[in-house]
């Protein structure tokens, strides 16, 4: 559980932490994450260009929205007012610190989100920056 454990870089601290932790080991992430891993393998399988600078360009792209892929998973489960389980989240009591913990983690989860996303967005202009129009 490696990528877990440096998943958004400190989030995984506290009550909030506690809670991605645990959804993070349930079936139902596993399931939710192969479908999106199967999507965004498709979509960069197709546009990977031949020339060495576009092969690393979309690499660092893919892993950009590989993070905001699981960080949007996380944040939309975690963001469900009700349906909380310990099926969902083993490990986790889903009492009112447990929902707390919950809700919590997916607010830090929705900071990591737009980290991410900005960090995205200045892979892109950095990317374009350097080409010149005709």
């Amino acid at each position: 559980m490696k990528s877990g454990k440096y998943l958004s870089g400190g989030l995984i601290k506290g009550i909030g932490g506690k809670a991605i932790k645990s959804f993070m080991k349930s079936d139902l992430y596993k399931g939710l994450k192969s479908d999106a891993m199967k999507s965004i393998n498709k979509i960069y399988s197709k546009r990977l260009g031949n020339t060495l600078g576009n092969k690393t360009f979309y690499k660092g792209l893919k892993k950009l929205d590989i993070k905001n892929q699981k960080a949007n998973i996380i944040r939309k489960t975690l963001s469900m007012k009700q349906g909380f389980s310990n099926k969902n989240f083993p490990g986790l009591n889903t009492n009112r610190s447990g929902v707390i913990g919950i809700l919590r983690g997916s607010s830090n989860m929705r900071k990591y989100q737009k980290k991410v996303k900005d960090t995205a967005s200045a892979y892109l202009k950095k990317k374009f920056s350097k080409q010149r129009d005709n």
